[in-house]
């Protein structure tokens, strides 16, 4: 799990200077999905619910990491704390909230500090992303982190406060968890200031 930390050697550099990030355009979601099935350990997701795919490519445009964000978990007792919502707030704001429920680095272009670039990239264009589809903004991003595969150094880097542990329930259906005994460690960011408040 715990990697040697390197700098990235001169044309790695020139690789993260060049990075962009992108939505995905309907006729590559095949491919999206695809990719996240070889190569994420969660395979890629049902297409329900409001949604934004995300590509990060090279000045080539050869992919190199692949981001979902979707509706947010209906219930976390951490993240509602933190933001200080109360049950009848969260049931009028949640749609204020996403969750990065895929991010995928393709193994062939790992490359130190990419992961952390493409994620800022993408947190700095997303709630303009989702006004412009959805005609609502975003404000607060939430992910989780199975700290069996992860230790959600990415996040941390990147700004993100570690609320705690979920209770180890996952969403089966829109509306139907079921309890799975695999708490995550959840991870969340406002994407601009006071967006708590």
């Amino acid at each position: 799990m715990r990697k040697t930390l390197r700098l990235p050697n001169c044309d790695e550099q020139a690789l993260l200077e060049q990075v962009q990030v992108r939505l995905v355009e309907r006729a590559e979601l095949e491919r999206f999905k695809h990719l996240l099935d070889e190569h994420h350990y969660l395979g890629s997701l049902k297409e329900v619910g409001q949604r934004l795919h995300y590509v990060a490519t090279d000045a080539q445009d050869q992919w190199l990491a692949l981001l979902v964000f979707s509706a947010p978990a209906k219930h976390l007792k951490h993240r509602d704390r933190w933001i200080g919502w109360s049950a009848a707030q969260r049931h009028r704001r949640l749609s204020l909230v996403t969750n990065n429920s895929r991010f995928l680095i393709l193994p062939e272009h790992s490359v130190p500090n990419l992961a952390s670039k493409v994620l800022r990239l993408t947190l700095e264009r997303l709630a303009a992303d989702w006004q412009a589809c959805y005609g609502h903004p975003v404000l607060v991003v939430e992910t989780f982190v199975d700290p069996a595969q992860f230790c959600g150094t990415v996040y941390s880097a990147s700004g993100w406060t570690e609320l705690g542990q979920t209770d180890g329930w996952g969403r089966h259906r829109r509306d139907y968890y079921l309890k799975h005994d695999q708490p995550k460690r959840l991870f969340c960011r406002q994407l601009c200031k006071n967006a708590r408040r």
